[in-house]
């Protein structure tokens, strides 16, 4: 991630970087990318390691404000075009080489359902542009439950190089104010630095209480740690090397602490971000000549310094990658192979690769910028080619196959998804037919944003299906994310029966009084309101002749705030009675629909890995895909409410599979593909129509 010193040719060059080498660095360098790679490889063993990326970024900041500085004393201006050649030559040559081995390994081994995801990832990445990308996904329905991609970690390098093209532009800005107002030059640099560094914490703060998320992403939250490493610069030096000391042996625990005691929990970055920040910046602050200088010049330490910036660019693809070659997750063995030739590798990408290239007189060493610019310009255009290529093959084939699956599901073939379960039939018609394309499934969603409440906003927005007028039945929808993977279910349903269904929703927010748990304390509080709005709605329809409620299985640890010593599956329980029976018309009746059972999030490239699975593949056993949702229990206890429970449409007397009757079940292991959810509809629209006919 940030410049490491390897000692190979060019002398003149390489003495210059050499005498610059700081040994505490590169021993914060190796304390960081050990971290990372420990994290992703082992995530509930070294559960903070993510913040070694902080500590990178501090280290950055540092190294670039310290160098840029010093020119502007030295010689009045900044060469911008020479220190961004100078980064160019850093950090292109070993992570567009990364980049396009990804991009053709993807299309080797990984199934084309999730081409797009990945190789758009690393479009991103080239562009360094990921942590955007990847910022948008966190807060977008569509893309929340994206599987993590072979090119995830460059999010981290994207923001550095933001930061690399910001922060020259900003001290050319402040040198002329400084020479306009007749100000000190450093002094208004670093005034400047503090502003922005302050505006960004304070940002960072508040999107990570809004969306944290999005928030771990946004280079605007993440700039303030770049600051911290900046505004060492104004720091006086320490003179006692005892003191130096005792400041460089707090800021390591600092960052031990955060590596060790944070995790999932721990809202990131925010507040939080500020104990590894403040640690790094503190053992960099003490300086050299302190026991942390010992500790970076050891042989072993100092040797995973100098590779850090490969270590971290090899270490994550294999993590994703190798189980898609290998059909199972990572075994312990696999992961030390893993962490064996990450070093491995890097060591001979950094001296084979990196260094010849950046270093060499005959390639880039000491090539003019518009040399290195013209030279990267290309590389990244080679490397944009392959996933450029491979992503407009899989459109075609794609768009061929979703017209050839539209045809079969138009049909409405015999034993055609949930009424195969149903009827207990097959249909030998169907036999190598799978339905939707697997490389389309993400798309195969019937949720519509009109139907949906998300982020900030908790105003609650309905959409209709049915006939406007003229209806025999009017229908109320509520709940999450699953009862909108029915909004195309619901549609149909209307339409046949001559029903008018109102529809609403919001993702990990349901109709209950409890406490839910969201990503942030700013969305607990505004499912909270949500709620409250989608009652005084409700009570403001007249002609309401029932409500359909229904919400996700989760774990009931996770879904609800339980105070010690209370069982959180029985405020689930209590929290949808209480709200329930609270409704504003107990004549209207409550009818719960039990969620669909719950598949893992790799099942959809299980689908796609094995072309047209049978039943038995990608299924899991009932009693493991059933979580206890609450619901069932909670319309027991509420006046004038019904239950519906459709299990026997999505699982066999032992295992739910990830395909009934030729149709693949789920988008994300989660929720219903639109077309199951479409067979699911005449079952579930007949139970509705008993119900309502039963309570006249």
């Amino acid at each position: 991630m940030s410049p490491a010193a390897v000692s190979l040719e060019a002398p003149p060059v390489r003495k210059q970087e050499s005498k610059d080498l700081r040994p505490d660095i590169q021993g914060l360098r190796a304390l960081a990318v050990l971290s990372v790679l420990l994290f992703h490889l082992w995530p509930t063993r070294l559960t903070g390691g993510f913040v070694g990326v902080d500590v990178f970024f501090v280290i950055s900041g540092f190294l670039i404000t310290s160098h840029l500085l010093r020119e502007v004393e030295s010689t009045g201006h900044i060469g911008v075009a020479r220190f961004w050649a100078r980064r160019a030559k850093r950090l292109l040559p070993a992570s567009l080489l990364v980049l396009t081995v990804v991009a053709i390994v993807t299309v080797v081994v990984v199934p084309r359902l999730l081409w797009n995801q990945f190789l758009s990832e690393v479009i991103a990445s080239t562009l360094y542009v990921e942590n955007w990308l990847l910022a948008n996904n966190a807060v977008d329905y569509m893309a929340a439950d994206n599987l993590a991609s072979p090119v995830q970690h460059f999010w981290t390098l994207s923001v550095e190089e933001q930061f690399y093209i910001a922060l020259p532009l900003v001290l050319l800005a402040t040198l002329a104010i400084a020479r306009w107002r007749r100000w000190p030059v450093r002094r208004t640099s670093l005034a400047a630095i503090a502003v922005l560094t302050v505006a960004s914490f304070g940002y960072s703060v508040w999107l990570t209480y809004w969306s944290a998320n999005s928030a771990y992403f946004s280079t605007l939250t993440r700039a303030w740690e770049f600051g911290a490493g900046a505004l060492i610069v104004a720091l006086p030096a320490m003179r006692s090397v005892v003191v130096r000391s005792v400041v460089a042996a707090a800021g390591l625990a600092a960052i031990v602490a955060a590596v060790v005691f944070y995790g999932p929990a721990t809202p990131f970055p925010g507040y939080a971000a500020a104990l590894p920040v403040l640690g790094t910046a503190a053992v960099i602050w003490a300086g050299s000549r302190t026991f942390a200088d010992a500790v970076g010049a050891f042989r072993p330490v100092a040797f995973v310094g100098g590779i850090s910036y490969a270590v971290y660019l090899w270490h994550w693809p294999p993590i994703v990658l190798l189980p898609y070659v290998t059909g199972h997750p990572l075994t312990t063995i696999e992961k030390t192979a893993i962490l064996v030739a990450t070093i491995f590798i890097a060591w001979l990408s950094t001296e084979q690769w990196e260094n010849r290239i950046r270093f060499s007189p005959r390639l880039l060493g000491t090539a003019r910028p518009r040399v290195v610019a013209l030279w990267m310009i290309l590389a990244m255009v080679v490397t944009l080619a392959v996933p450029a290529v491979a992503l407009t093959v899989n459109a075609r084939e794609t768009a061929r196959e979703a017209v050839v699956a539209q045809e079969i599901a138009d049909g409405s073939p015999d034993c055609f998804g949930a009424e195969a379960l149903a009827l207990d039939c097959t249909n030998p018609d169907l036999d190598g037919v799978l339905v939707p394309n697997p490389a389309d499934l993400p798309n195969d969603d019937g949720n519509r944003s009109e139907c949906w409440s998300r982020g900030e906003d908790a105003t609650v927005n309905w959409c209709s299906v049915g006939p406007a007028s003229g209806y025999d039945k009017h229908l109320l929808a509520v709940g999450d994310s699953h009862s909108n993977s029915l909004v195309g279910a619901y549609e149909r349903i209307a339409n046949e029966h001559n029903w008018r269904i109102d529809i609403t929703g919001r993702a990990g927010c349901y109709w209950s009084t409890a406490t839910l748990v969201a990503p942030t304390e700013a969305l607990t509080a505004i499912c909270t309101q949500w709620r409250e709005n989608v009652v005084a709605d409700i009570g403001e329809r007249a002609d309401v002749d029932a409500i359909v409620v229904t919400k996700a299985r989760r774990p009931a640890t996770t879904e609800v705030a339980a105070p010690a010593g209370t069982d959180p599956y029985e405020l689930i329980v209590a929290g949808m009675t209480e709200a329930w029976s609270a409704r504003p018309d107990l004549n209207v009746p409550v009818i719960a629909l039990v969620d669909n059972p719950m598949l893992p999030k790799t099942t959809p490239g299980c689908v796609a890995a094995s072309e047209v699975p049978d039943a038995a593949d990608c299924a899991i056993p009932r009693a493991d895909a059933l979580l206890p949702d609450g619901i069932a229990d909670a319309a027991a206890q509420t006046p004038n409410a019904a239950v519906i429970d459709l299990t026997d449409l999505y699982c066999t007397a032992d295992t739910c599979p990830a395909v009934v009757g030729s149709v693949i079940v789920y988008r994300d292991g989660r929720h219903l593909t639109g077309t199951y959810a479409d067979t699911v509809a005449p079952f579930l629209g007949d139970r509705i129509a008993e119900i309502l006919a039963a309570k006249g």
